[in-house]
């Protein structure tokens, strides 16, 4: 079982009992107290539970849509940056799609929305999407290959990824970025990302790329392409400085 599927199900046992132990759920998820304890800390640090001697009680407020201050980087704000921009992206998926779903947090946010239709087919190397999809779309393929932990976020990656691609008609690819410059242009961290959204963008007729307003005026090692490429950039960033740019929408 993957982190994200023990936090929802942490979430839902705490929605229940309001309070969960440590103890109790290392007898349930048969993992180790250090686990548990960190999937704990990460729920803490998205101001979903308070952790308690032993265990963790669930926020009240925990489902309330918080505004975060202004200019705030906490996780927490971070979090949810990220949920709305996978909110404002689900309208732009329609019934009878076959999309291609990249890696990342928002890309699992975005799994949540898309699971509520039954009518769109969903191409993946996202393990945590997967898991969310896997009984709720027309059709799921997981990309196999070897599975990559980077930045707490599990995917699959192989060398024959851009031939197996080539044998899907896919006519929207979603993905987030590491970074995104006005000159630079789109970036991401590592050389495994960047084969994998180049491979998928071989075949693809769109492309929307989810970006927080955080990673906007940075850069990072490997760029993907320019800006201007980019069929819609979905994005709460506020700043005039890229509104030269038709192609960003701004939530």
């Amino acid at each position: 079982m993957f982190a994200i599927q023990r936090s929802e199900k942490i979430l839902e046992l705490l929605e229940k009992k309001g309070i969960v132990h440590v103890n109790n759920l290392v007898d349930l998820f048969q993992v180790s107290d250090v686990t548990i304890r960190k999937d704990l800390n990460k729920l803490q640090e998205q101001g979903l539970i308070t952790k308690t001697h032993g265990g963790a009680v669930l926020n009240k407020k925990h489902n309330t849509l918080v505004t975060p201050p202004k200019n705030s980087s906490s996780p927490t704000s971070i979090t949810l940056k990220k949920e709305k921009l996978a909110a404002a992206a689900y309208p732009y998926i329609q019934k009878g799609d076959t999309i291609f779903l990249g890696s990342g947090y928002t890309c699992a946010a975005l799994a949540r929305h898309i699971k509520r239709s039954d009518d769109i087919s969903v191409i993946t190397n996202n393990l945590e999407a997967a898991l969310i999809l896997k009984e709720k779309c027309r059709t799921l393929i997981l990309m196999g290959g070897e599975v990559i932990v980077y930045d707490n976020y599990t995917f699959t990656t192989n060398p024959q990824m851009s031939e197996y691609l080539k044998t899907f008609n896919i006519n929207k690819t979603i993905t987030s970025c590491s970074a995104i410059d006005k000159n630079f242009g789109i970036s991401v961290s590592t050389e495994v990302n960047h084969k994998i959204i180049t491979s998928v963008l071989e075949v693809a007729y769109n492309w929307y790329l989810l970006v927080d307003e955080s990673k906007f005026n940075q850069v990072s090692p490997y760029k993907v392409a320019d800006v201007s490429s980019v069929d819609m950039i979905l994005s709460d960033i506020k700043s005039d400085e890229y509104s030269t740019f038709k192609n960003i929408i701004t939530i």
